[in-house]
């Protein structure tokens, strides 16, 4: 897959966490997340609000693209994923957190996977949308390198977008 996988990190309180490549082994854990998960289908309708839902959504999501975790206490707490839009849009980017674990840079350090994994992809370009009430996604986004596009500040949804260039050798 070409994404270094993070080790054991420390979150802004102090506990340890990781982040790493979504494993088939995951699929229950990641479900037991979605379960818990608020606030429901905030995030264009994600997650889906009952259970069936979510599994068939999973299935769907993770049929194709990348995939990431962080795991905290032996539960998953997060996920990203890159999502192929198209050759000349390239890839889009979801993350989800935990209410338990939000503010605390989990969402960061998986936004940060995601982009280096898309670029080691020969990804040239990553997109989102964001709510723009979700100001701690906002920066979470910005912190790794996405920029607001513009004339989506006033639309329901903020669209950002990251061009990445190869890394230098």
């Amino acid at each position: 897959m070409g994404a270094r996988v993070l080790t054991w990190l420390t979150d802004k309180n102090g506990a340890a966490f990781r982040a790493r490549a979504y494993a088939p082994e995951d699929r229950r854990a990641l479900e037991a997340m979605y379960q818990d998960f608020e606030p429901r289908r905030a995030a264009q309708g994600l997650p889906p609000a009952d259970s069936a839902r979510t599994r068939q959504w999973l299935a769907r999501v993770l049929a194709s693209g990348l995939h990431f975790v962080a795991e905290q206490d032996g539960r998953i707490v997060g996920h990203a994923m890159l999502v192929p839009i198209d050759e000349q849009e390239g890839l889009e980017l979801a993350n989800f957190v935990h209410q338990s674990a939000r503010g605390r840079g989990i969402g960061t350090a998986l936004n940060q996977m995601a982009v280096e994994a898309a670029r080691a992809n020969g990804c040239a370009r990553l997109w989102l949308s964001v709510e723009p009430s979700n100001r701690a996604a906002l920066r979470s986004y910005e912190k790794v390198g996405f920029r607001m596009l513009p004339g989506s500040w006033w639309a329901p949804e903020v669209e950002m977008a990251i061009d990445l260039a190869p890394e230098p050798a």
